[in-house]
């Protein structure tokens, strides 16, 4: 089959969708991957969203620590809330 062939999925009960192998091999898509949802006026897209690691995020929090009045203890709160929220 062509890459560039379609693959029919079925949305579950549960509104989620399998992502044929093939494609979650080819875009590097494993467990845990994050995707968005974007809607177009043609139908839905899938965006794999590259989030940093944790000690990437942290870097870049100290790097910034000058511009923002906040403490390590508060960033890393704010960030295990923020992944609360998601999962």
């Amino acid at each position: 089959m062509n890459t560039d062939d379609p693959e029919v999925t079925t949305v579950t009960s549960k509104g989620q969708i399998t992502i044929p192998s093939r494609f979650r091999e080819q875009f590097g898509l494993e467990r845990g991957t994050k995707l968005m949802v974007v809607p177009t006026d043609y139908g839905l897209v899938l965006k794999k969203i590259d989030l940093p690691s944790v000690e990437e995020f942290r870097k870049r929090v100290e790097q910034r620590d000058d511009t923002v009045e906040l403490s390590m203890e508060e960033v890393d709160r704010l960030v295990h809330e923020a992944r609360g929220a998601d999962e």
